[in-house]
């Protein structure tokens, strides 16, 4: 087997349009922005605040 047939094996194709899917667009970029900022508040407040844990 070559490894170019390998690779496409595994790695799936683009859609029609030309993009990779809808992963990469804007709003789950903000939406991971989001989780990470609420994940590091909580972390903060759990450092200054440990008795309430």
């Amino acid at each position: 087997m070559k490894i170019a047939d390998f690779f496409l094996a595994i790695v799936p194709p683009a859609l029609v349009s030309g993009s990779s899917g809808d992963m990469n667009s804007a709003k789950w970029y903000i939406a991971g922005a989001l989780i990470a900022m609420l994940l590091i508040a909580y972390l903060i407040y759990s450092l200054i605040k440990p008795e309430k844990f």
